[in-house]
């Protein structure tokens, strides 16, 4: 083999070698970097056959990923699991904010305080002092119920704007993925660094939503739901949108609106959300808010509470006297409320502005004295009088708080456990893909030792070559 052609094979090799540098350099370099998995250079070994005129050496077969495909797809599996519970965590966490536990302050004590003051009443039913205090509770009573219904509205809106967001945070992601697609098709190649941001992009939106992703043949990636509905398909994006609405047809016509996740299309596809951020939220809204406040098809806890309690109320004293005189007027209701619409109960109960202490009617249909206020103080421990599913009104509220702290509980574990599942199965694909800084000191010290030597074979090669040139004799 001549010295031309050694001279030859060692500069391939010095190339190959600072390419493999290179890489090395580049890993370490984006370590850090969401999304990049480590690179290595594959090196082959070229055929030796000095006879033949093969001069050896060493060749680049290109790069190679340590990106394990199913441990990304376990990472974005569970990262979709940890959004819900993060979405319907924060959602619940709101509604209970509502409700004290301990039945201290809000509807428990106002109730409580309108209870006390119907078996005072009870006691004197002619006393103005005892009939004033009736008047002035009940009053409150409404006042607070409207309170926690214009608070929990709140609350609706608001978390119908975090689902707002969240759709807005996907498209956008969507975006990212459509462009890191565009650019890769142009690329031709394999690409670390759109590599690493496709990745990056993929397991952010894992959180947000649940999704199928689809590696195509020219290396870009499809992104659909999970009934097929496309979000991204190569250079095309296909944007999602969030709406409120009352369902046509519905019985309740003011009630707060479903909130629905709709296809570039405009086709209904809230079914298919199920993970990620936004499937919690959601959850939250049309299951948990919607229970409370009402919906299109159902009234609502809060709507149920209101109206039984102001009908049960309004029953008694409509069906006794003022006084026990002869030709005594008949009791007036207590509450009024806007009965058009299920749903609107809580929110626009009221004292009747005809109630007077001396339109109290503590007289029952039987000509008791005091026969409607001790049935109406009754109502703090007996179900008979109108309490809702064989419970006093006070337990059917409590049971409603109790309802929604326990979903919030529930999501908070989750959460928490979650996380702890997200973490390993993270670890677990770093593990096999993400930059080792030792492993890769290794590899730069092995790499700077080869391209060393093959320097220095390139300049004894040329020492040689330069005094073979000089040997030869000038004519």
């Amino acid at each position: 083999m001549s010295l031309f052609a050694s001279l030859e094979t060692a500069g391939q090799a010095l190339n190959v070698y600072q390419q493999a540098l290179n890489t090395v350099q580049n890993n370490i370099t984006n370590a850090n970097t969401p999304g990049f998995a480590s690179q290595s250079l594959n090196l082959a070994a070229q055929p030796f056959d000095e006879v033949g005129g093969l001069a050896g050496g060493v060749a680049s077969r290109g790069l190679q990923s340590a990106r394990d495909g199913y441990a990304e797809q376990e990472v974005q599996r569970q990262m979709s699991t940890l959004g819900f519970f993060q979405g319907q965590a924060q959602a619940t966490g709101s509604i209970a904010s509502n409700f004290d536990p301990s039945g201290n302050t809000g509807v428990p004590a106002a109730l409580n305080q309108l209870l006390q003051s119907f078996s005072a009443w009870s006691v004197t039913p002619n006393d103005p002092a005892t009939q004033q205090q009736v008047l002035a509770n009940a009053s409150s009573f409404a006042t607070t119920v409207n309170a926690l219904a214009s608070s929990l509205s709140q609350q609706d809106q608001n978390i119908q704007s975090q689902i707002v967001n969240t759709v807005q945070q996907i498209n956008t992601l969507a975006g990212q993925i459509q462009q890191i697609n565009i650019a890769q098709a142009q690329n031709q190649r394999p690409d670390p660094g759109l590599d690493a941001q496709m990745h990056s992009a993929l397991q952010q939106l894992s959180g947000l939503a649940n999704f199928s992703e689809i590696k195509q043949s020219d290396g870009t990636v499809s992104i659909v739901l999970s009934s097929g509905t496309p979000l991204v398909i190569g250079n095309k994006q296909y944007s999602i949108s969030a709406t409120q609405l009352v369902p046509t047809g519905s019985a309740n016509t003011k009630a707060p609106p479903t909130s629905e996740i709709l296809d570039s299309n405009g086709n209904q596809i809230t079914a298919q959300i199920t993970g990620g951020q936004l499937g919690g939220l959601l959850d939250a809204h049309n299951r948990v808010m919607a229970s409370i406040l009402g919906d299109g098809t159902q009234a609502g806890s809060l709507n149920i509470f209101a109206k039984n309690f102001a009908n049960t109320v309004n029953g008694i004293l409509t069906s006794g006297k003022v006084s026990t005189a002869s030709g005594a007027a008949n009791g007036l209701p207590m509450f009024v409320y806007d009965n058009t619409d299920a749903t609107v109960t809580a929110g626009s109960l009221a004292i009747n502005p005809a109630l007077t202490t001396a339109t109290l009617a503590p007289v029952d249909s039987s000509g008791n004295s005091n026969g409607n206020a001790l049935q109406l103080a009754s109502l703090a421990t007996s179900t008979a009088s109108g309490g809702i599913g064989g419970q006093t009104f006070g337990q059917y509220f409590a049971s409603m708080a109790q309802f929604v702290g326990n979903q919030n509980s529930m999501a908070t574990t989750n959460l928490q456990s979650q996380q702890q599942i997200v973490t390993q199965a993270e670890s677990q694909r770093d593990a096999v893909s993400a930059v080792s800084l030792d492993a890769q000191a290794i590899q730069l010290t092995q790499y700077q030792n080869s391209y060393q030597a093959v320097a220095k074979l390139i300049n004894t090669l040329s020492t040689l070559t330069e005094v073979t040139i000089n040997m030869v004799p000038q004519g």
